[in-house]
């Protein structure tokens, strides 16, 4: 998807934005508690999980900062995207899968309490992945995927117009931004984030890996014809199509999205990518056995696994984002924090990757890592395989399929991963859409405040204009940890070493706090 970017000016020692803070909204957890708004039905569509279509409600439940007054009356909005496979949970095999995984909830709880509101969306699902027909099984399990894919866009789209016709015609009742919305996608949901953001020509589902080779009807699969017949789903954004394959949702409003976040996942083809398209950034395994970090075939994770088509996963997305600029809002923003240093580290240099290297899979050497941020219970597990009908057996063979590329599973360590995640991904929205980080706004005058760099760059000047004097000025890096203070100033200057300071590069924040205002501006050291 093409959009035109929200464009900053080139933050360096001469050029600021003000941005009040006390504390640090979007970067750190200041909000004590979450309210959630369970089964909000966001749209109407056709499911096809065996034989004919059905009609369902598409549901999401909505996290929003809770415990303390939100000043903001507008907030970005999170639309997060679960794992599953376009199987249901324990019908695909796994432990995941659902909008109720341990992950998703935990992740979408976080966020919240960050000051985002989270919509922790549904989609449909539906495809062959087992079909093993010697003539046409490769073209049905292809077929039936890319148009559980499509759909799934869809879907998200008809997510994101909701919200912004809630907007327009309902009082606005979730206090959204509309002009701030980031998609967020864990392993399946990655591939509908990321394909959602580039996908937006006829053309690029034309092209020769996505035209069948056989007929296979009963899918609506015939040779010489693309897999997706948008005749009869409609176009990208669910507009047009015939019942039983689409009905629209909430038309008439923009699909726009601002920010792109993978965890996992893949891109249909290279070609997709454009210059324009969202800014992206990608959390990936770089020995994922479903979906390749670099250039490879999706295998979806099934009993046994089924090769389905050659995609690009993380490691070439973020590389191409970079290339084309459209992750220009935040490449050279200057970080230092250690996630981002650990990130570049083994990223080839492609901001805004986060290659995750775990070992050697000590279950099995040749099957990779995949979800660490995920936890599971088996007797959970157990619970919900005979709620669905089965067995209390199917629910260990889930629970143990799932560890098998999630060998050291536990809620600790999945915690420490989605720590991570966190704290590499909430920086960059924030630099890249100029989200103000204060809990408590303030009145604010940024003429008044100006910093000078040194010749040397050995130390910087913060002058003020003001009619009363500064009585403090404290410095913090982008996580909001205090690095320096003055704390009685009270004059109308003063120099900072950067000696006193615990990094000498990258993103500070500079609070100038009066006796009736606080200004807070952000600078890059260099």
């Amino acid at each position: 998807m093409r959009r035109h970017l929200q464009k900053l000016a080139a933050i360096c020692m001469l050029g600021f934005f003000t941005m009040p803070a006390y504390s640090q909204r979007f970067l750190s957890e200041v909000f004590p508690s979450v309210n959630v708004t369970t089964n909000v039905v966001y749209a109407q569509n056709y499911e096809v999980l065996t034989g004919t279509p059905v009609l369902k409600d598409l549901k999401m439940d909505v996290y929003e900062p809770a415990g303390a007054a939100d000043p903001m009356t507008e907030r970005p909005l999170i639309i997060y995207l679960h794992t599953g496979s376009y199987i249901p949970i324990i019908v695909n095999g796994n432990a995941t899968g659902s909008r109720n995984d341990s992950a998703a909830v935990e992740i979408c709880k976080q966020f919240a309490r960050r000051g985002y509101v989270v919509a922790n969306m549904d989609y449909r699902l539906g495809w062959d992945p087992t079909n093993t027909n010697p003539t046409n099984g490769l073209d049905i399990r292809r077929g039936t995927l890319l148009n559980a894919v499509y759909r799934s866009i869809q879907d998200a789209k008809s997510c994101v117009r909701y919200f912004r016709k809630d907007a327009a015609t309902n009082n606005n009742v979730y206090k959204i931004d509309v002009n701030n919305f980031y998609l967020v996608g864990q392993g399946t949901g990655g591939y509908i984030a990321l394909n959602y953001a580039v996908l937006n020509s006829p053309s690029e589902i034309t092209l020769p890996k996505f035209i069948s080779s056989t007929d296979a009807p009963t899918y609506g699969i015939y040779a010489g014809q693309p897999y997706v017949n948008q005749t009869a789903l409609g176009d990208f954004d669910g507009i047009g199509g015939v019942a039983p394959y689409n009905n629209e949702n909430n038309p008439g409003y923009s699909n726009a999205v601002q920010f792109v976040v993978n965890l996992g996942g893949a891109m249909g083809d290279s070609s997709w990518i454009a210059a324009g398209d969202a800014p992206m950034i990608g959390i990936h395994c770089v020995d994922d056995p479903f979906a390749p970090y670099g250039v490879g075939i999706v295998y979806v994770p099934t009993t046994p696994p089924q090769a389905v088509v050659d995609v690009i996963g993380s490691g070439e997305i973020i590389k191409w984002a970079n290339l084309l600029g459209n992750n220009a809002c935040f490449a050279n923003a200057g970080f230092t924090d250690p996630y981002t240093i650990r990130a570049n580290s083994i990223n080839n240099g492609n901001e805004g990757l986060f290659p995750l290297q775990q070992g050697i899979n000590p279950v099995n050497p040749q099957l990779g890592h995949a979800g660490p941020w995920e936890w599971y219970d088996l007797q959970s597990t157990r619970n919900l395989a005979m709620a669905m009908g089965y067995q209390s057996t199917r629910g260990d063979t889930c629970y143990g399929n799932s560890m098998l590329t999630n060998p050291t599973m536990s809620k600790a360590y999945a915690l420490a991963y989605i720590d991570t995640i966190m704290n590499y991904v909430n920086p960059r929205i924030v630099f890249c859409c100029n989200l103000p980080t204060s809990v408590k706004e303030v009145s604010t005058n940024s003429s008044d405040v100006t910093i000078y760099n040194s010749p040397s760059k050995s130390y910087f000047t913060v002058v003020s204009t003001s009619k009363e004097p500064m009585r403090s000025i404290e410095i913090y890096d982008i996580k909001g940890s205090l690095l320096a203070a003055e704390k009685n100033p009270n004059a109308f200057s003063q120099r900072i070493e950067k000696a006193s300071l615990s990094l000498n590069k990258g993103v500070v924040l500079v609070k100038i706090t009066y006796n009736s205002d606080v200004i807070t501006k952000k600078i890059t050291l260099d």
